[in-house]
């Protein structure tokens, strides 16, 4: 009889060796969603609703078995296939100069692009500015934007960086709610010489008269402009050899053989809960999918009616003429995509499409 100490440190190598396993299947996985490890996020960030809106067409589309191009991204009716909302990671800035009075504030933005591969081409970058909630029943003063790319780099003692070309002086009403502004060019510059990605430098003033008054309402309103701002930089990008046709089946559609042939081979159901990975802490949606997985024999008596290729028909053909010949074996002949919703190591939601993660049909090969 074995002792029990060898008993449970059996148990404890076999524990540890799965755990191993298990990590570096997780490892493989997350390098193919893009990240390095596992995020992490203190809290889900709020995901804007043209994100959403392009996630729940693409699972619309793959319910209802429509063929989509993969590759284009009709909302925004231009090629992309993973989209990313990078959050500003700049401070305020304060400067020991008296500002001008119709000053509000100079807030440095900052957005890092090391996520974005090689293979992947920049096909937008939209910066939003969330002035605050829009109201038609308490009107604000006018505002003026003034955004400029930074040219030399921030360094320790000095307080506001030297600002280079001006991209946008546009003045708008206020309250506006959130303002777009296309910095395409921009970020391709960046993302080829990322040492040119110094940030950006925004200067909000308020337009009007200079009486005591209004002076007194100016430093309400730049307070309450601070609190509400909130800057990011929506990212889309193509990578080629993501892109290949897809036909899509409807999900719901899985079809069982008859009871007497449940050993031969065909589609089993198979439910990935992100939940019982752990992984239910990053990934916002969707919660799991229907995987599906392949099983069952490949009898050569019925090569021919189970969905297989030529090549496996004459395996089994000489699998029966010299059995050292390893027999067809049950394979994912059909395949269709997901799209997932996710944050990543520095809280940016990504929007990705994933190609070849769902079982649509089996055969033997």
């Amino acid at each position: 009889m074995i002792p029990s100490r060898t008993v449970l440190a059996l148990r404890l190598l076999l524990t540890v060796a799965l755990a191993q396993t298990f990590q570096f299947q997780e490892h493989v996985f997350l390098q193919f969603l893009g990240l390095d490890k596992v995020p992490s996020p203190q809290k889900f960030q709020p995901v804007p609703s043209i994100l959403k809106k392009i996630f729940q067409d693409q699972e619309a589309a793959a319910i209802n078995g429509d063929s989509q191009d993969v590759c284009y991204i009709k909302d925004l009716g231009i090629s992309g296939n993973i989209l990313r909302l990078l959050l500003d990671k700049g401070l305020f800035l304060y400067s020991k100069k008296r500002p001008q009075a119709s000053s509000c504030f100079q807030k440095f933005l900052y957005f890092n692009l090391s996520a974005i591969k090689d293979k992947e081409l920049l096909t937008m970058a939209q910066l939003g500015l969330d002035l605050g909630p829009n109201t038609y029943y308490k009107p604000g003063p006018e505002l003026e934007l003034a955004l400029s790319v930074v040219q030399e780099p921030h360094g320790w003692g000095q307080s506001i960086p030297k600002p280079g070309k001006m991209l946008v002086l546009q003045s708008v009403p206020w309250p506006q709610g959130v303002i777009h502004f296309n910095l395409l060019e921009v970020a391709k510059d960046w993302n080829n010489n990322p040492r040119k990605n110094l940030g950006l430098l925004l200067e909000i003033l308020v337009k009007g008269n200079r009486d005591f008054g209004v002076n007194f309402q100016l430093q309400d309103t730049c307070a309450r402009l601070r609190q509400s701002l909130h800057a990011s930089l929506l990212v889309v990008t193509l990578n080629p050899e993501q892109c290949h046709p897809s036909s899509r089946k409807r999900r719901e559609a899985i079809l069982f053989p008859k009871a007497s042939c449940q050993n031969l081979c065909h589609r089993h159901q198979l439910f990935i809960n992100f939940q019982d990975l752990g992984w239910h802490k990053w990934i916002i949606a969707p919660k799991g999918f229907m995987a599906n997985y392949c099983h069952g024999d490949c009898p050569f008596s019925l090569t021919t009616s189970l969905n297989s290729s030529n090549y496996a028909f004459m395996q089994a053909l000489m699998h029966a003429v010299d059995p050292e010949i390893p027999q067809a074996v049950c394979i994912p002949t059909k395949l269709s995509p997901i799209s997932m919703l996710y944050q990543d190591n520095d809280d940016n939601v990504i929007l990705r499409h994933y190609e070849d993660m769902v079982v649509d049909e089996c055969g033997c090969g």
